[in-house]
């Protein structure tokens, strides 16, 4: 999962004549199949709301290729940073260049596409080569601004006088999508890529975690536990606002830099198994707030 998070803090006497300072980084989330997973994403924007055109905060976010797969959990990567007037943003924009896959093990036990190559390169949407438009919300309440829905003016983000980071999430598990079964003679025939992303401000972003467990002797390490929102605002076909946290051996987990508000937690268990609870749980993220406690078990499905 790749990620770029926004961060207020207080004023920055660096920041000359009370200008503020716009930081981008970039995270992932883990996924399985894939051992690494490559883009390159050149310009990146930011645009202010009403009046004025966007603004550069870099022309080669990336600088080459990065491995989304060594961003996992809260680990981050720096993406553009620029100093703009203070005021409020409501979009940020970037273009991906370029994208490639090799597939996870080594040796003989390594994964591989039907024609016997581990690694892949992938089409880029025409959408992600002529720019992602991400759409910003607060990190409070999370009402999107004035604005129709799905429209270039939803959203809305007031940057002040200091450093704002933004963490923006390039979720692999959506954005990879393997075409086939890993797990049958015909294999993996290919992987659509399609960026998928959000973008989270830092400050007062939370987290959800917790620990899977099962009495079956199937390992727990490995599974996906995801983060749906109650009300998933439309953004567009790039953007998204559920998150999502791999188990470590020991089946603990944790879902990083999520969005104040309610959410629905779910595990996609191993196959032929059931989670419990099956409906997922609840969860209520409050500003800066670490929810923990958020377990699940599986059992063999009947």
């Amino acid at each position: 999962l790749l990620g770029v998070g926004l961060l207020g803090c207080d004023s920055d006497p660096a920041s000359p004549g009370g200008k503020a300072t716009v930081r981008v980084l970039l995270t992932d989330a883990a996924t399985d199949y894939i051992g690494s997973a490559w883009v390159d994403i050149g310009a990146v924007q930011i645009l202010p709301s009403g009046e004025g055109g966007p603004i550069t905060l870099s022309e080669d976010g990336t600088d080459g290729e990065v491995n989304l797969m060594e961003l996992q959990g809260a680990t981050t990567a720096f993406l553009a940073e620029g100093v703009v007037e203070p005021g409020t943003y409501h979009q940020l924009r970037l273009i991906v260049e370029s994208a490639r896959v090799v597939l996870a093990g080594e040796g003989e036990d390594q994964y591989r596409f039907s024609n016997g190559e581990p690694e892949m390169p992938l089409k880029v949407p025409s959408g992600a080569q002529t720019g992602i438009k991400l759409n910003l919300k607060p990190a409070g309440d999370g009402e999107p601004a004035d604005g129709e829905e799905g429209s270039d003016d939803e959203g809305g983000v007031d940057i002040v006088p200091g450093e704002t980071v933004l963490v923006l999430d390039f979720d692999v598990g959506q954005s990879f999508v393997i075409q086939g079964n890993p797990e049958t003679p015909a294999g993996i025939k290919g992987m659509h890529f399609k960026p998928t992303l959000r973008v989270v401000v830092m400050d007062g972003a939370g987290s959800i975690s917790g620990t899977v467990s099962t009495s079956t002797g199937v390992s727990v390490e490995g599974l996906t536990v995801t983060a749906v929102p109650e009300a998933d605002t439309y953004f567009g076909d790039y953007q998204t606002e559920t998150a999502s946290g791999i188990t470590n051996s020991e089946g603990k987990y944790t879902i990083h830099f999520v969005v104040p508000g309610n959410y629905t937690v779910s595990l996609t268990p191993p196959e032929t198994y059931v989670a419990d609870p099956a409906d997922g749980i609840a969860v209520e993220v409050g500003p800066a707030e670490d929810v923990v406690g958020v377990d699940f078990s599986f059992v063999a499905g009947t």
